[in-house]
């Protein structure tokens, strides 16, 4: 059967304040619910040394639940953001001994076969969680809510689980959002799309300290409807987000918040270009969310400058080598940016989450179609307009015949990346030279970049040594004056570019 679910984790999950104060914001609210029942989940996962299902992005498992077994297929599905819908099949056993030859064949995708992946099946993991459930019933429609509550393991490694799980058994799928605005306003949670086979398979193979990067440009067919277009935008956006939030949060790793960052910013430039065709209510919201979440990030910008400045990597290195205590320092000041924001707590908190759930709901629901029927039209029918303004609100911010100080390229910085915003989910529209078009703006942004860091270098070397102060001092102008030559000539060749729409 289809299982439609919406996964919350927490960082820690209180079962007292989901009794204590979510169920009865439920009750006040008219919802009937169900009183919890407990049980005890021993759950084993299954593969082959090849690791034929997770190729095919299947989790198998068998069951425990006090002495009665069941093994569960799942197949690939769709994860819309943090609404999975895929299909699930479950058959009872006698024992915990898996048996795949008990599924119908018409479950296993092309080129599997239960008779020959049987005798391959090697225990992978196991998952051992308590689990509380209850039924509620809102507007004709009843959802189960499952607490779980426990671990994920291998033979070496082991992971917490703390999630709430709310699942369609019948109904309409609006409602289950109605409960999990409720839940997210009450307890700090966000959105998941991580499975508990996926969060076994990363403790088996470990997890990947690599940036997952967005692709050149948002795939789009050329008869891509304008709500075709704005949904493959926004689950871009809002993939990219949660893949790399996950990856923080099991790692730790600074760079990772710049991907959060700039998904934030592709999520509202989203928005932001597709409101005027896609007009209703709940994308004036979604904005509105967004506009007042940005500056809860706005402190990213200088952790980009100062891991700028300190990478081994960056323009910096040569000169800042040779300064010991600077560079401690500076590592300081990039430690210190991350723990006052706190970014893990950033990420459970209500705006966060509720930006999520909007996005979520939005792809789900399609409001705009009760407004009228602009959704339908060709996207393309917008996009030449869309680009056309965007550059040329770019060409006058920039003066064709003066040149332009380090002032004068980051006050156009926003606009212009705005307008590659608008390239990166339009482009694959068309065919022309679009590579070479956007190369120049592209390399003027990460110019602009180097000059923000260059200024904040300047900025934070005032308690160092006099004399250290004036060399770092006139070699960060120096490559600033270089640097600005180099856009300069960028510039022109950007500006002399033929469009591509």
């Amino acid at each position: 059967m289809a299982e439609i679910e919406l996964k919350f984790v927490s960082r820690q999950l209180t079962l007292d304040d989901f009794l204590e104060k979510v169920v009865p914001a439920l009750k006040q609210l008219g919802m009937d619910v169900s009183p919890p029942q407990r049980m005890q989940l021993q759950n084993d996962y299954y593969d082959t040394q090849a690791h034929d299902f997770q190729q095919h992005k299947i989790g198998f498992r068998v069951r425990g639940n006090d002495g009665v077994f069941e093994q569960t297929l799942k197949t690939r599905g769709e994860v819309r953001g943090g609404l999975h819908e895929r299909a699930e099949y479950d058959i009872p056993l006698s024992e915990a001994t898996p048996d795949l030859t008990l599924f119908d064949k018409e479950v296993w995708p092309e080129g599997l076969e239960a008779e020959k992946l049987n005798g391959k099946l090697e225990h992978q993991f196991s998952t051992h969680f308590t689990r509380t459930a209850l039924n509620v019933i809102h507007k004709g429609s009843t959802i189960e809510i499952v607490l779980d509550e426990g671990e994920a393991f291998t033979g070496k490694e082991r992971s917490s689980i703390n999630e709430i799980e709310l699942e369609m058994k019948e109904g309409e799928v609006p409602p289950l959002f109605d409960i999990a605005d409720i839940i997210n306003s009450i307890l700090p949670v966000r959105v998941s799309d991580v499975s508990k086979a996926a969060q076994g398979y990363q403790l088996l193979n470990g997890v990947s300290n690599n940036i997952t990067p967005l692709p050149e440009f948002l795939a789009l067919p050329s008869d891509a409807s304008t709500e075709a277009a704005f949904m493959a935008a926004a689950q871009q956006a809002l993939t990219h987000w949660q893949t790399h939030e996950h990856l923080f949060l099991q790692t730790n790793s600074s760079k990772m918040l710049n991907e959060v960052a700039i998904s934030i910013r592709l999520l509202l430039q989203a928005v932001s270009l597709y409101l005027p065709v896609l007009q209703c209510r709940q994308m004036l919201d979604l904005h509105k969310q967004l506009m007042n979440y940005m500056p809860e990030w706005a402190w990213q910008e200088d952790l980009r400058s100062l891991r700028q400045v300190v990478s081994k990597k960056s323009l910096f290195n040569k000169c800042l080598s040779r300064y010991s205590s600077l560079q401690s320092y500076l590592h300081g000041r990039k430690a210190g940016l991350v723990h006052a924001y706190d970014p893990a707590t950033l990420m459970h908190t209500t705006e966060s989450t509720a930006i999520k759930l909007s996005v979520i709901r939005l792809l789900t629901e399609k409001p705009w179609q009760n407004e009228s029927t602009t959704y339908q039209m060709p996207v393309t029918e917008h996009a030449r307009g869309w680009l056309s303004q965007s550059w040329q609100t770019v060409q006058q911010s920039m003066s064709p015949t003066q040149a332009m100080a380090a002032a004068n390229y980051l006050a156009v910085e926003v606009v212009l990346r705005q307008t590659l915003w608008n390239g990166f989910l339009l482009a694959d529209l068309f065919s022309g030279e679009r590579h070479a078009f956007r190369a120049p703006w592209l390399d003027i942004l990460t110019g602009i970049d180097e000059l923000k860091a260059l200024e904040m270098l300047k900025t934070l070397i005032s308690d160092t040594d006099p004399e250290d102060k004036r060399k770092i001092t006139q070699w960060a102008n120096e490559k600033e004056a270089n640097l600005l030559t180099v856009m300069e000539r960028t510039r022109k060749v950007g500006m002399q570019g033929d469009i591509y729409w």
